[in-house]
Parts: C-alpha cells; structure tokens; sequence
C-alpha cells in the first residue's frame, strides 16, 4: 500500500553543514570543495539508484553539472551563518517500477523548480531492507534561485513564518497529487494524501463512507527512522517501536468498542466472518479514489447511524460539526471554465480558426444569467471544455517534445562528463579484489551513458519534421471537432427562440401551457 511521507530540513554553515558534502553523500559521488581542498567521496556508498539535476531553461549549463554546481553555490554564500542548502525527502510509491520513479521525481522536481527558480539535484535511492518497501528521493535544492549568469536572489518565501507555511503546504500537495496522477497512470487504485488524519477522518464521515473514517481515526504512529527499523527488523525492541505498538494495540481497542457499542446499540450486525481495524483497512484500499468514493456496504459488517460522526464524537466528544456536501458548480462557473480554456489555447496559437466556438461561448456569456441549469446542458458545457482541454494538450505537445529534447541532452551531457571524470580519476587498481568494484562502478556509468544517448535519440526521433506534421494535423484535427460542436450546437440554439437552454428540448417544451382539465361538479 502506498504511503505518504515528506520531510523539509536545511543545511547551515553554523550547523558546519556543507551543501557540497551533502550533495556527494546523496548521490554517492566525489565532489571536491574548492575554497578548502576537502574531497568528498561517496561512491563506495550503495543505494543509489539514480541521480540527476534540474534547472531552469535559462540557467547556465554547467548548472547541471553537480561538481561544478555545489562550489558555486557554496562560494555564492558569503556568511558564516549561511544556509547553504534545502532539502526535500518524500518516500516513493514500491508499486511503481523504476522507469516510473524516474518520471515521478522529475514531475516533482519540474514543478519545484518551476515555482521558485533554483536547482535540485534528485537522488532515488532504493530500499535498504529485504523487504523493498523504503524507496525515497532526496531532493537536495539550493537556496538562491538561478539566473542566466548565475546565482541570484535567495528564495526568502520557504525561510518560514505565514509564507513558509503556505509554500509548503503547496509543496506537500504538489507531492501528494504527483504520487497519486503516477499511481493513477500505472493502473493502481491506492492512493496518498498529504492532509492530516482528522481532516481526512472528518471527510470520510462526511460522505458516509465509515470504513475509511474508522481507519482514519486512529492515533498517528511515530516515524521510526533508518536506525530503529533497522534494530527492529533484527529483532531487537526499541522505544520507538514499543510506543508505536502500544499506539497500535490503543487503536484496536477503540475500534472493537466503537464496534461493540454499536452493536448493543442494534446498529452492527456482524456476520460469521467478522470485522477489525486491520479488516477495515484491506477494504479501505480496495474501495474506490477519494474523488469517486461512495457509501457501500462491506462483507461481514453492515453499521447504521454512525454517518458524521467522529470517533471521539461517539463517546460525546464532539469537535466540529458535520461537513456539508459541496454543491455543484453554477451555470456561470462553467461557462467561465469553457471561456478560459478558449482563452489559453488562442495565446498559445492565435492563428487557430475558433469562429464558430467564439461565438457560442460569447452568446452563452451574455446569456448566462437567463440560462435555465440543466442536466443535458451541464453536460454540453462539460463536454465543450474536455473538448478544448484536448485541443490545448495537442497544441502543447510539440513543445513540450522540444523541452524534452533540451532535459535529455542536459541529462546525456550529465552521463558522459560522469564516464570521462571516472575514467579520468579513477584508474583501474592493481588489487583483483578492488578491480572487482571498479568494473562494476565502471560498468554502471556506462550502462546509464547508453541509457542516456538512447533516450536523447529517441526523444530527437519525436521532434523530426515528420513528428512536426503529424503534431500539427492532430492539432488541426481538433479544431475541426471543436469548431463543427460548436457549430452544430449554435444552430440547434438559433431554431429556438429565446430558448432557455441550448441543448434542452425538454424545457422548451416545459413551457407550453397545460391543457386545463373541467371539475366535475358533485353528484346530487
């Protein structure tokens, strides 16, 4: 089952932290410390599954290049107090395979860079244990944001305090809402939020659906750590785990009394199979997305009258009161929706011929006070945004094969300065014993150059001239069925006079007046 974890820590010169050391450590390479002479090698190290470095389009090349990016950024830091680094760890789904790992780190790290204009080096790491379940990324930024010369201004919104906050809440559901799109793309059901156990729990029981809300209302467990997980799966007893197991057995015991009152209460009726927290979490993942999750009933267990409501609020300690369903959208609203849309794809491409769906859209809008809110016309609304938001997505699609093309190169150019530098430094030792790990350090530089000159030509082979064309009649595709929805949806509209609806028959018809029925009059 996927889990969601994320942590934020900085690295500071008052700490003697050093963002070089850090880098190397984490990556498992040599970087050399030019202001001190110190050497930083890590590539005994194992776990490291892959590194790589993001920046943005404008920023210098050798900014992708980690033994030439951490000095800098070190030099850029002129106090002794300086905080020279931040970092970013997030656990990464076991599900995905590690083609998938790899696009979801470089969605994440994308987004971040995207937003604040620094580098970051990503490296995945692999499980530690037996198990395979602890694959985690660290993304190691810097603390100024780059410009086409170099290091710039420092990124004081993530320093802390209101703005702090609110940039990591953006960050933490950026994470979230990665890791499910990934899950999602892959095919699996399990999903991660980044929100905490009572709000999720309040959610939960809002909607009705009480299996999740029970889970949810557990007390939270403590994060181990590498050193406890390691003693326990040893065998060894340590605080923390003692305390999560007590955690645990507390959360049990609450479960089996909720369940309990409510069946001396005639609301459970258990069947021979019988239910627990640990039951009520294998049904919880295999029930349905938080976004599409209804009330059903599950096998075994069937409760009634405990829908909004807390665990807590069951033995009379109510917190918050019962969320209200969010209701739809309004007629406006979605018209806005279809018009922002329109509005994207003409600055993208303003030579795109949209005359019929301008109109439509801009009739809509002076019209959308008058506009009666109906099913079929919701679902025309809908359907004409889906429709825009494909056209969009077919506009961007060359040029985002050309950034690919440009983030493959920088990668490929990343491979091949690590097979020269290890060629360089690191001559083949006499010892069999120690050639033994050279060839296979070796052999792991140049698997990942040919992996990387394979997917520069492969993303070079997506941006020929025949990609071009081909891209170009998919855009030109859509318009047409844009434009002709549009078209054929504006006549429909204009057969009607003064309609309340463009796509509801049924309410014009609404409007003509009831054949009037004569009252009998009472029988003498």
């Amino acid at each position: 089952m996927a889990i969601y974890h994320s942590r934020v820590k900085t690295f500071s010169r008052a700490r003697g932290d050093s963002s070089i050391a850090a880098a190397a450590y984490r990556a498992g390479a040599l970087l050399i410390d030019h202001m001190t002479g110190q050497r930083h090698d890590y590539r005994r190290r194992g776990g490291v599954a892959e590194t790589a470095c993001f920046v943005p389009s404008y920023a210098p090349e050798w900014a992708t290049i980690p033994a030439l990016l951490w000095p800098a950024a070190e030099a850029a830091e002129t106090r002794k107090n300086s905080t020279v680094a931040r970092e970013f760890e997030m656990a990464l789904p076991h599900e995905l395979d590690d083609g998938q790992r790899t696009e979801l780190v470089r969605a994440i790290a994308e987004a971040l860079v995207g937003r604040y204009g620094f580098a970051i080096q990503a490296s995945i790491h692999t499980p530690g244990s037996n198990d395979g379940l602890n694959h985690h990324v660290h993304l190691l930024a810097t603390t100024r944001r780059l410009t086409p010369e170099g290091f710039g201004e420092k990124t004081r919104e993530l320093d802390g305090g209101p703005s702090g906050r609110v940039e990591i809440e953006w960050i933490r559901h950026t994470f979230a809402t990665s890791i499910n799109a990934h899950l999602a793309a892959a095919g699996f059901d399990d999903r991660v939020d980044h929100r905490s156990l009572a709000i999720q729990a309040d959610e939960a029981w809002a909607r009705g659906d009480w299996v999740e809300a029970m889970v949810l209302s557990r007390e939270p467990t403590t994060h181990l750590g590498k050193t406890a997980s390691a003693l326990e799966r040893k065998g060894v007893a340590t605080e923390r785990g003692a305390h999560n197991s007590r955690i645990e057995q507390d959360n049990q015991k609450l479960f089996d009394q909720v369940l309990e009152q409510a069946q001396s209460e005639g609301r459970v009726m258990p069947s021979s199979t019988g239910h627990g927290q640990e039951q009520a979490r294998r049904d919880r993942r295999r029930s349905p997305g938080t976004e599409d999750r209804v009330f059903r009933p599950v096998p075994g267990l069937e409760i009634q009258g405990l829908r909004g409501m807390r665990l807590s609020e069951v033995f009379g300690d109510p917190r918050r009161k019962d969320a209200q369903a969010r209701p739809e959208p309004p007629i406006r609203e979605l018209i806005s929706a279809a018009s922002r849309e329109l509005v994207e794809v003409i600055a993208i491409r303003a030579d795109l011929a949209l005359s019929a769906t301008k109109r439509l859209l801009k009739d809509w809008g002076d019209r959308a006070a008058t506009l009666v809110d109906t099913a079929s016309l919701r679902a025309g609304l809908v359907g004409l945004v889906a429709r825009l938001e494909t056209l969009k997505r077919r506009v961007l699609s060359f040029s985002r094969r050309v950034e690919g093309v440009r983030r493959a190169e920088r990668l490929a150019h990343m491979a091949e300065n690590a097979w020269e530098q290890f060629n360089g430094d690191c001559p083949r030792p006499a010892s069999e014993l120690a050639a033994d790990d050279w060839v296979r350090r070796r052999g792991r530089r140049l698997v990942a150059l040919e992996k990387r000159t394979a997917e520069l030509k492969t993303m070079r082979e997506g941006v020929s001239p025949e990609a071009r064309i081909a891209c170009e009649e998919a855009v030109q595709a859509a318009v047409r069925e844009v434009d002709n929805w549009s078209s054929v949806t504006e006549a429909r509209w204009a057969e009607v006079p003064n309609p309340p609806s463009p796509l509801d028959e049924e309410a014009v018809a609404k409007q003509k007046p009831a054949p009037s029925r004569r009252r009998r009059p009472p029988s003498p």
